[in-house]
Parts: structure tokens; sequence; C-alpha cells
């Protein structure tokens, strides 16, 4: 939840971009409720029938150290018109983008197209 935290504390920079940070989680209802207490300034969606996460294809078997299966680390820039703009998955279950690598990509990918729809 470290990356979690990161975001959160950067979020008067992403509000700056006009960005909303949505994270997912398998965990059910109620612990996203609570996570969601934790980060006011993100929103957080329980995901624990794995819809969503099965239709965008980011459950594997190897990305835990154990083997077990679970959410691959992904994150998606997504414009205001619904188009995916950029999508970093991660290759290893620990490997995550810093707020600084994830506002950089903002900058480059979602300012750089609202400008060039004007």
């Amino acid at each position: 939840m470290s990356e979690l935290g990161q975001l959160e504390a950067r979020h008067a920079d992403f509000a700056a971009r006009n960005t909303r940070i949505v994270a997912t989680s398998l965990d059910g209802r109620e612990d996203t409720k609570s996570t969601q207490e934790k980060f006011p300034h993100l929103v957080i969606v329980s995901d624990a029938a794995k819809s969503l996460a099965g239709a965008v294809e980011v459950i594997g078997p190897h990305h835990t150290p154990d083997g077990g299966e679970t959410v691959s680390p992904t994150t998606v820039l997504i414009d205001r018109h619904g188009q995916v703009r950029w999508l970093f998955r991660a290759d290893r279950y620990l490997e995550r983008l810093s707020a600084d690598e994830v506002l950089a990509k903002v900058t480059e990918h979602l300012n750089n197209a609202h400008h060039s729809e004007r």
C-alpha cells in the first residue's frame, strides 16, 4: 500500500493536471471501504469478483512470490474521452511506478493530448 500513500501525498499535483487516481483491489467491500478512508483523495474500487481484473487480463499466477494468483500491477492512463493513452504492466509482482513516474507520464501522455485537442 505504500504506492497508494505516495499517490495520496501527491494528490494536489494530480489535481493540478486534472487527473483522478482510481485504484482497484481484489479485497471485499469492507476492506476496500477501510482503504478508501485511509486515502480520501483517491478512488478505491472493490473488484472482489475479479470482473475488471479478468476483463483486462491482469491476473497472473506467476506474479506473487509464492506463485499464487494475483493482479499484476498495471497503470492505465485514460483521457477524458475514454481513450487509453498509455499502459504500463510490471513484469514482477513487486514492481510499481512511483508517484513521480506516474506524474511524468500524465504530463507526457494526457496533458499533451489535451493541448492538441484544442
